[in-house]
């Protein structure tokens, strides 16, 4: 879908707070809110706006560690794919390219927590090897990217 800025900025305005109101939409991105409701509407048909959900801090909550996972598969990845994105700690899986094949980011409560959860991946039978590295510092984490400016 190709949009136009007036939807560029609909979407970095929702981006920023999903839970705006049309109004509030409306006098940020200087059309109507009967427009904003339609072009939101269009957006959600397209697949650009795919749902809205909180940002949670997890630390606020107890998940004080952050690991990123890399998995080593035996098995064509296709084979653990599916096993890997059914963990409940794992926030993010990527399958990727080079010497790993999968790339999970998780979210623990403690070490003791993420080693006992990590461990299970040596379980499944085309897991052949995990790496853990620990988090010390997020510097930026699953910030939005703006689409406000066209591609040249």
């Amino acid at each position: 879908m190709d949009l136009d800025d007036i939807d560029r900025a609909l979407v970095d305005a929702l981006l920023e707070d999903g839970s705006a109101s049309a109004q509030d939409l409306a006098a940020e991105v200087g059309v109507d809110a009967e427009a904003v409701e339609r072009r939101i509407g269009n957006l959600e048909d397209a697949g650009v706006l795919e749902g809205y959900t909180a940002r949670v801090d997890y630390d606020e909550l107890g998940y004080d560690v952050t690991a990123v996972v890399r998995v080593r598969t035996s098995d064509a990845p296709e084979a653990v794919s599916g096993t890997l994105g059914a963990y409940p700690w794992a926030r993010s899986v990527y399958e990727v390219t080079g010497e790993d094949d999968f790339l999970l980011v998780g979210r623990f409560r403690d070490t003791d927590d993420m080693h006992g959860n990590v461990a299970e991946l040596l379980t499944e039978p085309a897991v052949k090897s995990v790496t853990v590295d620990v988090v010390v510092d997020a510097v930026r984490s699953c910030e939005p990217i703006s689409v406000d400016t066209p591609r040249a």
